[in-house]
């Protein structure tokens, strides 16, 4: 996975919905609404100064209100390229930029205009409605990219900041109503609706403008003589109105053709009984597909006696199904068709309710798991179906640039956080120091959103600061890359990522919280394990970890003691993916990882899935031994620990073999040994080293 690159150009919608009114009124009648009393005095003026005058102003009115028009739907879109800013007509040197404020205004309590200052002292006002609170961020992260020396107003960061408070309700109601999107094929559709009416809207004024010609250019000149009625018919002879109502006469021949031909090919078409009875079969199969897309629960219902889908029509409620909060024994998450997850209930009276993820509002999600676990707090609740309910934010990178580039070029503080610092604007309550490492310091916190309290990770990145931007940007690229990965793996055995952000020059990983020990640790305190049965249910752990991992496409490259988490119940959990590749796109010739765990071709930075089996034996070593392996060298735990098994011993010698060729090929293959030790002892582990051997 390949660092994402910030975007050569960056293009932003502008406007609020009157000035898309107003635009669009253009479009019908070309005149803006304070000129049409104009008009008729310009007319009025010309007849005094003689007739060359009057066809002057006529053409001059009609090129101004053309343009004036153009200009306006230009300012519909704000361009800005590496260089220059594009405004309607105005270029404006990104170089020559030196501030973003907000102006002050004393008859105005609120702020209402956003002013870009160059060094000549020109400013481009744009209107704070016409500018979402993520189209702002979006044009300082991109000027301050491309000219660091842009100074940002304080109060227009404190206002960002407040847009994106989340808004709790202060009480929440007896009675829930959250809304369900069952039916993806009508939710997608809108999606596509609002995108290309998204375009129309930007050029279809102008399409509008053209149909509607031979309307504007009567109206035009009606207004241009009202005070001289007796010449209304001047206009014709004006050379500007003859070739406007010449191309408009075209372009309407050229759209009555088209309109034309189509008609009598659609009349023909409907003599036909063949294409007639195809069209009836389309529409009665479109019809019967219909009923079933939209014959779907859109609405989820909590109150005090449980949760109920329904699909709300006006005031009517159609019941689907429903579970009473008595009921429910246990909730876990599933995989369904398409992969798509779900959210399983099941009921003390084996019944169950399936609630479809995707379909649950993901700024809703919390409540949801606020209500479940104030009525069935003691119901067995899937990790998965709480990380799954939680507020996840999507950043991206132009947000983690936006927020590392808007701060002070210096940290507010050079030490570690101490227990009860808050981060995260408050969210997160510093609790505990974990560690402390080459890049920066695990804490332990109390995250406090939506209203809740549980504890998390917060792994912290040391970002540079008195450094070029190029070096920066790829600190914040190797951050990105490793939260992304994370959000991407959603499996038993890999921690799961909560949110990240970026605060005081430092990246922050928000990681759920094990409660257990590193295997290092384990280890340390009892010694090597002796158990064949936990060592063999370890190395299953393990294996399948890795498997998920390279089906991924996921190349780990630090596979190791310090990686792997064991809770009370045996169960592992693999952290730390900063080094992380994947196999497509990853970057090849760099050397990372723990040299008594790197076999020869990580050495020379070129990591392959079989790496990953090789660290697999190290640590199998190291849980038999108390000692870590040798480096670049196949181990063999047997010659250290003669206790050991032979067919475990024998499982590691082909795990740390230095030849790939001589090594296992998939965690699958291992997989396989470990069950045929309880089957057949050593013989298709032999078996194996044998056909390895070449023997």
């Amino acid at each position: 996975m390949t660092g994402i690159k910030a975007p050569n150009t960056l293009v932003l919608s502008y406007g609020d919905s009157l000035s898309l009114l107003l635009l669009w009124q253009k479009a019908f009648l070309l005149l803006p609404l304070w000129a049409i009393p104009l008009v008729p005095l310009v007319g009025l003026a010309s007849r005094y100064m003689g007739s060359v005058a009057m066809d002057v102003g006529y053409s001059l009115l009609l090129c101004l209100f053309i343009t004036y028009f153009l200009e306006d739907s230009l300012k519909r879109k704000i361009r800005i390229d590496d260089n220059n800013l594009f405004f309607g007509f105005r270029v404006v040197p990104i170089k020559d930029i030196i501030s973003v404020e907000i102006p002050g205004n004393k008859s105005k309590l609120l702020p209402s205009c956003l002013a870009i200052t160059s060094q000549s002292g020109g400013q481009l006002k744009l209107k704070l409605n016409g500018l979402s609170d993520r189209s702002i961020e979006l044009l300082i992260a991109h000027l301050q990219s491309r000219n660091s020396a842009i100074k940002v107003s304080p109060v227009l960061n404190t206002l960002l900041k407040a847009g994106r408070a989340p808004q709790l309700p202060l009480v929440v109601p007896a009675q829930l109503r959250l809304s369900y999107d069952a039916r993806p094929f009508i939710v997608e559709s809108i999606a596509i609706f609002k995108h290309t009416a998204g375009k129309w809207m930007r050029f279809g004024p102008i399409v509008a403008l053209l149909a509607m010609a031979p309307m504007w250019i009567n109206w035009l000149s009606n207004l241009y003589f009202m005070f001289q009625p007796h010449e209304y018919g001047q206009a014709e002879q004006f050379a500007f109105h003859q070739f406007l109502t010449q191309c408009s006469a075209a372009l309407g021949r050229v759209i009555y053709s088209i309109g034309s031909s189509t008609s009598t090919t659609l009349t023909a078409a409907s003599h036909n009984p063949l294409v007639v009875g195809v069209l009836a079969l389309w529409l009665a199969a479109m019809t019967f597909y219909m009923q079933r897309l939209l014959w779907k629960p859109n609405c989820l219902i909590s109150d005090n006696n449980g949760l109920r889908l329904v699909m709300r029509m006006g005031a009517l409620n159609i019941p689907f199904k429903k579970v009473q909060w008595s009921q429910v024994e246990r909730l876990e998450l599933q995989e369904g068709a398409q992969n798509a997850a779900k959210i399983h209930i099941e009921r003390k009276d084996s019944k169950k309710l399936d609630l479809d993820l995707s379909a649950i509002n993901v700024d809703e999600r919390g409540l949801l798991l606020k209500r479940i676990e104030t009525y069935v707090p003691d119901c067995q609740v899937g990790h998965q179906v709480t990380q799954s309910l939680m507020a996840k934010s999507d950043h991206s990178y132009t947000e983690l640039w936006l927020q590392s580039l808007t701060q002070a070029p210096e940290r507010k503080t050079l030490d570690p956080l101490e227990p009860g610092q808050m981060a995260a604007d408050g969210r997160f309550e510093i609790l505990r120091s974990l560690g402390v490492g080459g890049q920066g310091t695990a804490y332990l916190c109390r995250d406090t959103n939506n209203g809740e309290s549980h504890s998390v990770v917060l792994k912290e990145t040391i970002l540079p600061v008195f450094v070029d931007p190029v070096v920066r940007r790829k600190a914040l690229e190797g951050f990105e890359q490793e939260a992304k990965l994370l959000q991407s793996l959603n499996h038993p055995g890999v921690v799961q990522l909560v949110d990240y952000f970026v605060e005081d020059h430092r990246a922050y990983l928000v990681l759920e919280y094990l409660a257990g020990n590193y295997l290092r640790e384990l280890v340390l305190q009892q010694g090597p394990l002796s158990e064949l049965d936990r060592v063999i249910a370890l190395a299953r752990q393990m294996c399948t970890i890795l498997t998920f991992l390279h089906d991924q496409g996921v190349i780990h490259r630090d596979f190791t003691p310090e990686n792997l988490i064991v809770d009370s119940k045996d169960q592992l959990k693999l952290i730390d993916f900063n080094v992380a590749q994947q196999t497509l796109g990853g970057s090849q010739g760099t050397i990372v990882g723990k040299p008594a765990y790197m076999p020869p071709e990580q050495f020379r930075g070129k990591a392959t899935t079989q790496s990953d089996i090789y660290a697999f034996g190290a640590t199998l070593y190291y849980l038999l031994t108390g000692s870590d392996p040798d480096a670049i060298s196949q181990s063999s735990p047997a010659a250290e620990m003669p206790t050991v098994s032979g067919s475990i011993n024998e499982i590691v010698k082909i795990c740390t073999a230095l030849d790939l060729n001589k090594r296992y090929k998939s965690a699958a293959e291992i997989l396989a040994d470990l069950d045929s030790i309880a089957d057949v002892d050593d013989i298709q582990i032999q078996s194996r080293q044998e056909v390895l051997n070449g023997g």
